[in-house]
């Protein structure tokens, strides 16, 4: 068993900003980029035997049919060469038909190798986007990353979708011409030795390297700046995702003006630095550009020398032409094939830039710390108990079973800090939760809400809890539910009831989209293939509960499917309707409402209540409405200063 220091010392927290450092970062064509994409190409193959692994092995096949046909395509004004001059009908004809079917098959090849890499790009977009929503909505990670801001990960959103899809598309349509490129530079470097002798490979293979050169020098601050161009276009975006959001609510404060000011504030500082990668990029492409018009007069070149030097003097007009046609068309296309490479410079930094973004998002998604009081019921990986620093979980099971007299274990404050196991099993008493000498900050101050909180949450006892705004009243069941981590002190969540005993009700309900029906079951998944749908009456019964049956009236059915955002169509008032609808559908042991009845009536606020307690559901509330006291038992009440009182209370109907 856990010694009592260990017990009550669970390890703190400190979750900080890192925006300076994030701000500091260079990125570029290293070896962390390396690194990273490694891990990203980890994903695109899970297997060898995958359908991922087959579609590229038929890229390679069609990549290097297409390859073959272009060789032969390139020799075709050689053999036109061979048979005009000499009037040469039948040739001409020969060479026409076999000209077409070499036409044919490289249309095929190409728009084949396109269509595959189509393919390729959707298998690897699901692969990383699934593979990164795993643990993205592990637990309360979203939470962390767009609340929290843990890590400073900016617009975790945008990382998601933006980046990971031109990272898959990009990457796509380059992949074959990386994998086929060492043979095409053999197999043409050859030929261009055969016809040129040593001058020319060693004149195009330094042409290449200085263009190289030239290029990473030119290249290196465009990845950079892609980076940050990405990172302010998420923050654009954002800011306009506010304004839809919060439309109403700005048209009442009369805020047009300010909003125009900031979001232009926003665009201009995006407009900047993507003028900062214009400028950069303005230079790389004279020297793309360039090397692509030198390659074409370097092919000249490299057969200048031999028929100058009277290498070629036995061969009469027509066999020259044909040689200089055929060696032209093998020294273009080995600097074409260096060009290529040289051309993928904007794409290879923007691919540096997505995988810096993509990989920075998966080293924090994998590095914060898992909650194992909510398991992922679709993710078979084991979390280790370990790796959970937001909140200390304990397993008092056995605390219960060895700990025969915890019951007679009492704070300063005479509050009993335990339950007889006895109880527990019998379920006349149910321990939820349990709070020692708890004291909670808000994860990124210093600033004490509460301190040396000791309190629990059993079954029958309905709690209420009172205090200023700003006093910690959502801290406490933020704490409760795992998303805050504890300043101090122990929190005990005990293995007799399950996360599905308990639910939370926010003051403002989250409207997710789908049918009516999905959004009276929600969170639980509506699937007609896995599970029956649930009685019609029974929603309906529900719906006539919480005031709602001319919504279902105005839709026409459970799951006729809506065209709207629910949270434009509906009230705040309707929406904690639907909250308490989902409530009562659930039907939990424990019901945690944060001012879940703010926008309702009082009298509205008395049926809710009375129906949770004919449920026999106990009650968790934050609120001010003295007609709440009635439904507690007691009244949890913070100061403001970091103290706490507790009482009971007398009436309680």
């Amino acid at each position: 068993m856990e010694s009592e220091s260990e017990l009550q010392s669970p390890p703190e927290v400190n979750i900080k900003s890192r925006k300076d450092s994030q701000d500091a970062k260079k990125y570029r064509c290293d070896f962390l980029f390396l690194k990273r994409f490694l891990r990203i190409l980890g994903l695109f193959f899970p297997g060898c035997f995958t359908p991922h692994t087959a579609l590229f092995l038929l890229l390679l096949i069609v990549a290097v049919g297409e390859q073959i046909a272009v060789y032969y395509v390139g020799l075709i004004p050689s053999e036109f060469y061979s048979v005009l001059p000499v009037k040469n009908f039948d040739g001409f004809m020969e060479v026409l038909w076999q000209s077409l079917l070499y036409i044919i098959l490289i249309a095929v090849n190409k728009s084949a190798r396109q269509y595959i890499s189509s393919l390729l790009y959707i298998r690897w977009r699901e692969a990383l986007t699934a593979y990164i929503h795993k643990y993205y909505f592990r637990n309360f990670t979203y939470y962390q990353l767009n609340v929290l801001r843990v890590d400073s990960i900016d617009n975790p959103d945008q990382r998601i979708t933006q980046d990971v899809e031109r990272l898959c598309n990009q990457f796509s349509q380059i992949i074959s011409l990386f994998l086929i490129s060492p043979f095409t530079v053999a197999f043409y470097t050859y030929n261009c030795y055969v016809n040129s002798g040593w001058i020319g490979p060693v004149s195009i293979y330094l042409f290449f390297i200085i263009g190289t050169v030239i290029n990473k020098f030119v290249m290196s601050p465009v990845v950079n700046l892609t980076f940050c161009q990405q990172r302010k276009e998420g923050a654009f975006r954002f800011k306009h995702m506010q304004i839809r959001s919060n439309a109403e609510s700005a048209a009442f404060y009369v805020a047009g003006d300010v909003e125009r000011a900031k979001t232009n504030h926003t665009l201009f500082t995006l407009l900047d630095t993507q003028l900062n990668v214009a400028n950069w990029e303005f230079w790389l492409h004279i020297a793309v550009n360039m090397f692509d018009y030198l390659g074409s007069i370097l092919s000249y070149v490299v057969i200048a020398v031999p028929i100058f030097a009277g290498a070629y003097d036995n061969l009469t007009s027509d066999e020259l032409y044909s040689l200089i046609s055929q060696n032209s068309f093998v020294s273009m296309y080995l600097i074409f094939c260096f060009s290529q490479l040289i051309d993928l410079s904007n794409q290879i930094s923007d691919i540096a830039a997505y995988s810096h973004r993509i990989g920075e998002l998966i080293e924090s998604l994998k590095s914060l710390p898992v909650n194992d009081y909510y398991p992922d019921k679709d993710d078979n990986e084991k979390i280790d108990p370990d790796d959970s620093k937001l909140v200390a979980i304990r397993d008092t099971q056995k605390l219960v079973e060895e700990e025969a007299d915890i019951s007679s274990r009492m704070s300063p404050r005479g509050d009993i800090n335990g339950v007889d196991s006895q109880s527990i099993a019998s379920g006349e008493s149910l321990m939820a939760f349990q709070l020692d000498q708890v004291a909670i900050c808000p994860p990124d101050k210093e600033e004490v809400l509460v301190k040396d909180l000791n309190l629990e949450i059993t079954s029958s006892r309905n709690l209420m809890i009172t205090g200023a705004t700003g006093s910690g009243k959502t801290s406490i069941l933020r704490v409760l539910h795992g998303m805050w981590p504890t300043a101090a002190g122990s929190v005990d969540r005990y293995p007799t009831v399950q996360p599905k005993d308990v639910m939370f009700l926010p003051q403002k309900p989250f409207l997710s989209d789908g049918t009516l029906r999905e959004q009276i079951m929600y969170p639980a998944k509506v699937s007609s293939t896995s599970q029956p749908m649930d009685d019609d009456d029974k929603l309906l019964d529900i719906l006539a509960r919480v005031g709602l049956l001319k919504l279902y009236n105005r839709i026409g059915g459970f799951d006729v499917p809506v065209e709207w955002n629910w949270s434009d169509v509906m009230t705040p008032g309707e929406m904690q309707c639907l909250s308490f609808a989902r409530l009562f559908y659930a039907r939990p042991k424990f019901a945690i409402l944060d001012e879940a009845t703010s926008a309702l009536t009082i009298t509205h606020e008395d049926a809710m209540y009375r129906h949770c307690s004919n449920l026999n559901m106990t009650i968790v509330s934050v609120g001010h409405r003295e007609t709440l006291r009635k439904f507690h038992d007691c009244v949890l009440h913070l100061d403001g200063k970091g103290g706490w009182t507790m009482r009971s209370l007398n009436s309680h109907n």
